[in-house]
């Protein structure tokens, strides 16, 4: 009897110090994960007073759709009217009906004016062309995008490296600055 008190108390004893462990790394991978969360969102948010999941936009302009926007999660600054995006999206819409495509890692959008920034990994294309970046910033009244970084185009028979671009939607027309690269593949025919 004595005995069976013994090997039950042992083994409360390491059932218990191994929930005990088992709590205490969960604890802190959770810290891990909230630290690494918390680096991967612009400091900016902290004055966030709303945040939410799966968030979807539409801009309009004389009655015409500019834009359409999702992102996998937002965070609203009542007192700025920016919304911080993770993963947004944004499906531009272009006079002649084709679309450009835009994705990032993560974005502000300034909910005032239609504003955007996004940055990470940004790649823009449309059927023709994909633009790959680290940095583009949208003005919706003039339906600009700017890279201030540099941008590389692949498509067809067309590579180009560029310092800078200027993408003006409403003439479906590009400029590019600094110093500027290209290539033709071989099989180019006029």
């Amino acid at each position: 009897m004595a005995n069976s008190r013994k090997r039950i108390k042992r083994a409360l004893t390491v059932v218990i110090v191994l929930s005990l462990s088992a709590v205490a790394w969960t604890f802190f991978e959770f810290q891990g994960n909230r630290q690494k969360l918390e680096n991967a969102i612009p400091k900016m948010a902290s004055k966030a007073v709303m945040a939410l999941s799966r968030v979807s936009q539409t801009a309009t302009k004389d009655g015409a759709v500019q834009w359409k926007m999702e992102a996998a999660g937002a965070e609203l600054e009542a007192d700025t009217g920016r919304m911080i995006l993770q993963s947004p999206e944004v499906h531009f819409f272009m006079e002649d009906g084709t679309k450009v495509h835009l994705t990032a890692r993560q974005g502000i959008l300034n909910t005032r004016s239609n504003d955007m920034e996004v940055q990470g990994d940004v790649s823009l294309r449309n059927d023709r062309y994909t633009l790959t970046t680290e940095t583009l910033i949208y003005n919706h009244d003039n339906r600009i995008l700017r890279a201030d970084k540099p941008v590389d185009i692949a498509g067809g028979v067309l590579q180009l490296h560029a310092s800078d671009m200027v993408y003006d939607l409403k003439a479906n027309q590009a400029r590019f600055g600094g110093r500027v690269k290209g290539t033709l593949n071989d099989n180019f025919a006029l």
